[in-house]
C-alpha cells in the first residue's frame, strides 16, 4: 500500500530538523521518496501534513515498566523534607514495590505493561528498556524478566529487556547472599533463557557499593551480558566512568551529579550519557548534570517511568531537558531518538531517509521548537511502524 504524507512544515530526521514543506512517499514498509517542494503525487492513502511535523520515533531508554501497587502516599513523605533514602529505610520506596509485585498475579502484571505501554504509544515512543528490578529474588526476578519478553511478543512497541535485580539488596535476607544469587542464579539463568539484552546496577547511597557493583558486572562480562548503570545521581560514586572505562557500558543513566570530567571518559569510550531529566523533580532536588555540552559525548534520553516517577511520555522527558538542563530542541530530540536507540542496543540508528524502513510520527506542530514550548500536551497525530499506519488521530488502530 502506498502512503503519501504530504504538504508537512518540516521533517526531523533523527540529527537535524529541516524546514518544509516537504513530503514522504512510503511503501512496501520503506521511505521511497521524499520531496522538499509541493507536490502532486498519487497514492492509495493520503495523510495532509499542513502544519504538521515529521519525526523519527521516540526511545525511552530507561523504564522500570514492571511493578505492583503504588507509592503515592511518599509525595507528603517528600514534602516534609525526608530524603529518598530516608524514605527507603522507613519502609517506602524499591522495597514496599518489591512486595507489591510479589503479591500481583502473572495476569495482573501483563495488564499492567500492556497498559502503560499503549499509553506510552499514544505518546509516540516505539522502542521502551524496561527494566526487572521489584523482584529481588531469583524466582521472581526471572518472573518479571519472561512476562516483559512475552509482553514484547504481543504489544506494537519494542520492549528492550534488561536485568535489574541489583536494584538494592531485599529485606530479611543476606546481601552478601543476595549478591551471590544474583552471580551464581540470576545471570545465568537469564543468559541461558535469554531474558535480558543486558545488566543494571543501582549504584549509590541505599543501594549497591562500587565494590559490589563491580562484582555483578565482572560475572555479566563473563556471561557477554552487556551492562549500564544508575550513576552519580544520590550521590557521586565514580562509577560512571568505572562502567565506561572498564566495562565497556552500553550507558550511564541520571548521573544528576556528573561532571564534565565524566562525560570526556564516556566520549573517549562510546558510552551514552542517558538523562532522565523528570527525575530530579520527583526526588525535589535541583541537581543536573553538568559540562557534558563541552563534550562531544552521545546523550540519551529516559521517562524513568517508575512508582516514585509516573511519566509516561518522552514529549514532556523532551521538554524539561530543554527547560531544566538546557538542551537545545535539536539537542532533545536527538537525545529521545537517536540517542536513546544507541542506549538501548549499543548500535547506531540511521536517520531517516530514502530506502529506509518508514518508522516515524507525526506531530501536530509546525517545528521542534513549538513541539517544545507547549508543555503538558501530547501532539502526537499519528504513528507508522512498517509503512503501516498503527495510530491515526491519536486513536490506535492495530
Amino acid at each position: 500500500m502506498e502512503l503519501l504524507i504530504h504538504s508537512l512544515s518540516g521533517i526531523f530526521n533523527g540529527k537535524n530538523f529541516i524546514k518544509g514543506p516537504v513530503s514522504l512517499l512510503i511503501d512496501k514498509g520503506k521511505i521511497q521518496e521524499i520531496v522538499y517542494d509541493k507536490i502532486s503525487i498519487s497514492a492509495d492513502t493520503k495523510i495532509d501534513g499542513t502544519d504538521r511535523i515529521v519525526s523519527m520515533p521516540f526511545h525511552d531508554a530507561h523504564t522500570h515498566l514492571i511493578f505492583g501497587g503504588e507509592r503515592f502516599f511518599e509525595l507528603g513523605m517528600k514534602l516534609e523534607g525526608k530524603s529518598y533514602s530516608e524514605i527507603l529505610s522507613q519502609g517506602g520506596g524499591i522495597k514496599y514495590t518489591t512486595t507489591e509485585s510479589r503479591n500481583a498475579t502473572d495476569e495482573e502484571l501483563k495488564s499492567l505493561l500492556l497498559k502503560r505501554l499503549d499509553i506510552m504509544l499514544s505518546h509516540g515512543s516505539l522502542d521502551v528498556e524496561a527494566k526487572s528490578g521489584y523482584g529481588l529474588s531469583t524466582g521472581e526476578e526471572l518472573r518479571q524478566l519472561r512476562l516483559l519478553n512475552e509482553v514484547d511478543k504481543i504489544h506494537p512497541v519494542k520492549v528492550h529487556v534488561t536485568f535489574g535485580g541489583a536494584h538494592v539488596p531485599p529485606v530479611n535476607y543476606s546481601r552478601k547472599q543476595y549478591i551471590n544469587d544474583i552471580i551464581e542464579e540470576m545471570l545465568p539463568a537469564i543468559v541461558n533463557e535469554n531474558l535480558a539484552t543486558s545488566t543494571d546496577v543501582f549504584c549509590d547511597r541505599g543501594a549497591f557499593t562500587v565494590d559490589e557493583t563491580r562484582m555483578i558486572f565482572d560475572r555479566s562480562k563473563e556471561l557477554s551480558l552487556p551492562v549500564r548503570v544508575h550513576a552519580e545521581e544520590l550521590e557521586y560514586t565514580g562509577i560512571g566512568k568505572i562502567a565506561s572505562e572498564y566495562y565497556n557500558a552500553l550507558s550511564v543513566d541520571h548521573l544528576l551529579l556528573a561532571k564534565k570530567g565524566d562525560f570526556e571518559v564516556y566520549e573517549k569510550n562510546n558510552t551514552v550519557a542517558n538523562f532522565m531529566p523528570l527525575a530530579p523533580i520527583g526526588l525535589f532536588t535541583d541537581n543536573q548534570p553538568q559540562g557534558w555540552n563541552e563534550t562531544n559525548c552521545v546523550i540519551g534520553m529516559g521517562s524513568d517511568f517508575n512508582p516514585n516517577n509516573w511519566i509516561v511520555s518522552m514529549q514532556t522527558a523532551i521538554r524539561m531537558g530543554v527547560f531544566r538542563y538546557r538542551m537545545t530542541p535539536t539537542q532533545a530530540f536527538k537525545a529521545a531518538t537517536t540517542g536513546s536507540y544507541q542506549a538501548i542496543t549499543g548500535q547506531t540508528k540511521k536517520i531517516i531517509q530514502v530506502g529506509e524502513q518508514a518508522n516515524i510520527i507525526i506531530i501536530n506542530s509546525k517545528s521542534i521548537e513549538e513541539a517544545t514550548a507547549k508543555i503538558g500536551q501530547n501532539l502526537i497525530s499519528h504513528i507508522i511502524k512498517n509503512g503501516e499506519i498503527i495510530l491515526k488521530n491519536n486513536h490506535r488502530i492495530v
